[in-house]
């Protein structure tokens, strides 16, 4: 596929910035040094220079770049060039706040975005893209787990705080949400405290008949010292072994609209618990995921525990063991940068 980006306003100390297509083309490696460093997708593309030789156009930075320093009207003018060539424009978007563009009828691909958000061509979420934790933690084997008459649901992560600490975050949000409103803020806050949702969605699997609860739950993000290597590596070692020794693990939001664990989950070959708030999935529109695992509406949670356990009681001993294959296989063929950007390319093709 033929993608056209604006080099004129390309600045090579915010090359971090560009969409990672672009970053994979603009450079002096090889193409072979390319594969190793970014993947085999990247073979799907080539950089065409000539907008009307170009397939599509691509935001050359990522989203929040443009609004982090005042540029949007850069990005406004790249739109309106590749709108009066008639060439589909794709716009990316990392970090934790919805892009909310100003732009209609482009590509949107983002990370922490709302299903709901209207007036895009196309719009579905960038997976967060991590090491395969099967190689770095289980010598490359998926263990599988048999089935247990009643359901292990895991969860590991921050979910605990006191009764001040909650109403400080509250206190902190509800200001965040006022500068937003007044237009002193650049991004929209989360429409509510996400540690406390957290601890009432967990609250809903604990002490209920039939199932077990296998929590370990953290005051802090990343358990506070983000600067202690030896630390962050218990901690993450503690957070891997608490998705394989559990037979679901509850996936929800953070800070962002999207859940990291939702995919290290499906990695290691586990079964996610969803908790949807009006949440993206890498192309949605295609993917059948309610089909694979326990989906649960906000408005649902409180039936979160039948829910699951109807899931779980119609899967029989070789279901289950499948079940976790096809998680991991989904993350596989979906979820990984190669897997992504092969949906990607084929999904253009037909916009």
């Amino acid at each position: 596929m033929r993608v056209f980006s604006e080099q004129a306003i390309y600045h090579a100390p915010d090359r971090y910035h560009t969409n990672n297509i672009i970053k994979s083309l603009w450079n002096d490696s090889t193409q072979e040094g390319r594969r190793e460093l970014y993947g085999n997708w990247v073979d799907l593309f080539e950089y065409e220079p000539r907008l009307s030789r170009a397939d599509v156009c691509l935001l050359t930075y990522q989203w929040p770049y443009y609004v982090n320093n005042d540029r949007v009207a850069d990005a406004e003018a790249e739109v309106k060039v590749a709108k009066e060539a008639g060439k589909p424009m794709v716009v990316f978007s990392g970090g934790d706040y919805p892009a909310r563009t100003p732009f209609s009828d482009v590509i949107l691909f983002e990370s922490a975005g709302y299903r709901s958000d209207p007036g895009y061509r196309y719009h579905s979420a960038t997976p967060a893209f991590i090491g395969d934790y099967l190689e770095e933690y289980c010598g490359g084997e998926l263990l599988v787990r048999e089935k247990q008459a009643q359901p292990a649901v895991g969860f590991c992560g921050q979910a605990s705080l006191s009764p001040i600490q909650t109403a400080y975050r509250t206190f902190r949000l509800k200001w965040q949400q006022h500068q937003y409103r007044q237009g002193k803020t650049k991004w929209e806050p989360a429409p509510f405290e996400t540690s406390s949702f957290r601890s009432r969605v967990l609250k809903e699997f604990e002490g209920k008949d039939g199932i077990q609860t296998n929590y370990l739950l953290r005051s802090q993000y990343h358990g506070g010292d983000k600067n202690d290597k030896d630390l962050q590596a218990r901690l993450k070692t503690d957070f891997v072994n608490n998705i394989l020794n559990s037979d679901y693990t509850v996936c929800m939001r953070g800070g962002g609209n999207f859940s990291v664990r939702f995919y290290e989950t499906l990695c290691l070959g586990r079964i996610p618990i969803f908790i949807d708030t009006d949440c993206l999935l890498p192309f949605q529109d295609a993917i059948e995921y309610k089909a694979i695992f326990p989906w649960i509406d906000m408005k649902d949670l409180p039936d979160a525990s039948e829910i699951l356990l109807d899931f779980h009681s119609r899967l029989s001993a070789e279901d289950f063991k499948n079940l976790q294959v096809t998680c991991r296989n989904l993350w596989i063929e979906h979820m990984t940068a190669d897997g992504f950007f092969r949906d990607l390319s084929c999904k253009l093709v037909g916009l």
